[in-house]
């Protein structure tokens, strides 16, 4: 007997959790969704059964008989699945096919062997790709990626969506090493050349818009799309600039022809997280996220602070941080 489309495990999930939360409101946010979807998904459960599964004429929602048999009936059902796509995914958990994670340029270098040489058995196949956010979050929804690390919170808030914190780090000044002049206030670095991250990026359009809150004027010479070539025209005499750690780190031997000095007036951050596609891969964002932090935390910030010490202070990590999971130990 072919099933109506619309009774589906999603469809019980969502009944199942209307009737536990008395609501469609309370259901919606705790399942990540509107309420209008949850609505939507009931009605065409109802739809598809012929029977009303609430009486609607009481608040709180009370089920009909046709929905105690279902919620009964469902919840074993829901269990069962559990139990069976756990089981499933901890079997398989490191037989994954392919895996492609997209990254910003500055973490694909600074992480990306690593992290495959330390979580090499994920997957029988990585993909490691660096490009600007908005072109790596337009890959995720488009499913050309299964993750992206991102530095923005552009996703958050997206239905559908898991998003693990690793990060957020400050936004520092930059200058060539022979620079002699004063770092504060700002206003007196107005007149001097901007190296400038492309707009194409999205560090790109932070530190612009942090440059037109601060009402800073600032003549633009140059513009550069990689953290590497921005950087290196620093190096060169071509201007100041704003940048990151992460964005430091990749260029770490360069440092000695930089000088780098934190923000006093206008600060600002941007967050690293890893964003996948809720339940498509299972625990393994989880690992990746933790995996990464953990690389950065312990093997690759640390070769920068052993220069600039004071940026250890400035980068925050999650609260919910924690050692990585014992998977990932296993597989070292």
């Amino acid at each position: 007997m072919d099933l109506p489309q619309s009774f589906d495990l999603k469809s019980i999930r969502v009944f199942v959790m209307v009737a536990e939360a008395g609501g469609m409101t309370s259901a919606a946010k705790q399942l990540g969704l509107t309420q209008s979807s949850v609505s939507q998904i009931i009605g065409n459960l109802e739809e598809a059964l012929g029977s009303d599964l609430f009486d609607r004429s009481v608040r709180p929602l009370a089920l009909t008989a046709a929905g105690t048999t279902l919620y009964e009936r469902g919840r074993v059902m829901l269990a069962e699945a559990g139990d069976l796509y756990r089981g499933l995914r901890e079997r398989d958990l490191r037989q994954l096919s392919s895996l492609t994670l997209a990254m910003a340029e500055s973490i694909a270098n600074s992480v990306g062997p690593l992290l495959v040489a330390e979580q090499r058995a994920l997957a029988k196949r990585w993909r490691i790709w660096a490009g600007i956010s908005p072109d790596n979050h337009a890959a995720l929804m488009n499913h050309t990626v299964d993750a992206v690390v991102t530095t923005t919170d552009e996703l958050d808030g997206l239905e559908g969506l898991e998003s693990h914190a690793i990060l957020t780090e400050p936004f520092v000044l930059v200058f060539p090493a022979s620079y002699d002049g004063p770092s504060e206030p700002l206003e007196a670095l107005a007149a001097m050349p901007f190296v400038r991250y492309s707009l194409r990026s999205a560090i790109g359009r932070q530190i612009e818009g942090q440059l037109n809150r601060l009402r800073l004027k600032v003549p633009i010479d140059a513009e550069f799309d990689t953290a590497s070539s921005q950087l290196s025209a620093v190096a060169n005499g071509m201007g100041w600039s704003l940048s990151t750690p992460l964005c430091l780190l990749q260029e770490v031997r360069q440092i000695d022809r930089l000088r780098v000095e934190p923000m006093q007036r206008g600060r600002f951050t941007r967050p690293i997280s890893l964003v996948a596609r809720r339940g498509d891969l299972g625990a393994t964002p989880e690992i990746l996220a933790a995996a990464i932090r953990d690389i950065l935390k312990r093997r690759r910030l640390p070769e920068l602070f052993a220069t600039l010490p004071w940026l250890a202070e400035l980068i925050a990590w999650p609260e919910e941080a924690r050692p990585p999971l014992k998977s990932i130990e296993g597989r070292r």
